[in-house]
């Protein structure tokens, strides 16, 4: 854990706009912010998942302040509470923790790192970077969607080096649209690659490949699969520790999606009584592309031409155990070509 004492750069106020706010984010490499009054009494925090909620909900020109970015019930500490302060991590899943006085005036901020298990993990990844992305509009007509740049830097190059940080080896990659133009691409950008290609001769649905990976030797019990089309930072080992755990045929990632509503909103409790919400955000849970499926389970299906919400719809109905898992708020779909400049935006500012 590392203490910091100099926190006036920390300090905002409820008042200060959404531009000012992602001035500082891009600034700061903590990608923290807390919300005080003036006599530095704790409001509310804000983190680079907020902002990335308040763009998504209402786009890159949004004129929020951070009363409606930030968080109104933060978790915080005291020194009194020292010997608890590992726990609020973990407990929470925070990186910062702020410390105040029993009035909750700030004095300081703790920082903890939790470190990723690096050691190589006995699991086959498969990559899908088949489809056509058909909604990334004319401009990228001619260039396969796992190998749009960002900075330099592609969709599908961005997976590998999060899994090549976290440990995770012996990647296969299924590809159909535009197969040799990928397979260049990636043979280019990274010469001494092991990746196994798994070309499909024609469309296989979202699940398709999984069916051609397990016909090949030395692919292990569980299967992490991944559309080529999201970006994220998040701890996989703790994603398939929690499929271990729970013994689970098929874990399924998930992650936070808020909409912002263009309308006011009537909630109607009787004819007579209602009351009016304004332009509310509503909460999600949706699919987020990352997948762990145990092989076995795969075992017994006719056809390998199959949809990944038809497979967990028929795994679901021969009682096979099914489990979900949030992967944290640092995640993007890239399907879009609007998504595709919020997420340029995100990696600019770092909070991706």
């Amino acid at each position: 854990m590392k203490k910091i004492n100099k926190i006036d750069k920390f300090l905002i106020s409820e008042n200060e706009s959404l531009e000012n706010i992602l001035t500082l984010m891009e600034k700061e490499t903590e990608k923290f912010l807390l919300v005080v009054d003036v006599k530095k009494k704790l409001l509310g925090t804000i983190t680079d998942g907020d902002i990335r909620r308040e763009l998504i909900s209402s786009g890159l020109n949004a004129s929020s302040n951070a009363q409606k970015i930030m968080n109104p019930t933060p978790i915080f500490s005291t020194d009194k509470e020292k010997e608890s302060w590992s726990n609020y991590f973990i407990e929470n899943e925070i990186e910062h923790l702020p410390i105040c006085t029993e009035d909750k005036v700030v004095k300081k901020i703790i920082q903890f790192t939790p470190e990723k298990n690096i050691s190589l993990k006995n699991v086959s990844v498969l990559i899908f970077a088949g489809g056509k992305g058909v909604r990334m509009g004319e401009k990228y007509s001619n260039t396969p969607k796992a190998i749009i740049e960002i900075n330099e830097k592609s969709l599908i190059t961005r997976i590998l080096d999060n899994l090549e940080s976290e440990g995770f080896h012996n990647i296969s990659i299924a590809l159909n649209h535009e197969s040799e133009k990928i397979k260049s691409y990636l043979n280019e950008k990274i010469p001494d690659n092991s990746f196994n290609f798994i070309i499909e001769d024609e469309p296989l649905g979202t699940a398709g490949a999984l069916f051609e990976l397990i016909k090949q030797d030395n692919i292990e019990e569980n299967i992490l699969a991944i559309n080529s089309d999201i970006l994220f930072q998040s701890n996989l080992s703790k994603l398939l520790d929690n499929h271990v755990e729970y013994e689970n045929d098929i874990t399924v990632g998930t992650a936070k999606y808020f909409y912002k509503l263009p309308y006011g909103v009537v909630n109607e409790e009787n004819i007579d009584q209602f009351s009016i919400e304004e332009k509310p955000i509503l909460n999600f849970n949706v699919l987020c592309g990352i997948y762990i499926v145990n092989k076995e389970v795969l075992n017994g299906f006719k056809s390998s031409k199959l949809d990944m919400n038809n497979l967990i719809e028929t795994i679901q109905e021969i009682n096979k155990s099914i489990g979900y898992y949030d992967i944290g708020p640092k995640w993007m779909d890239v399907g879009s070509e609007r998504a595709l400049e919020l997420t340029k935006k995100f990696i600019n500012l770092g909070i991706i």
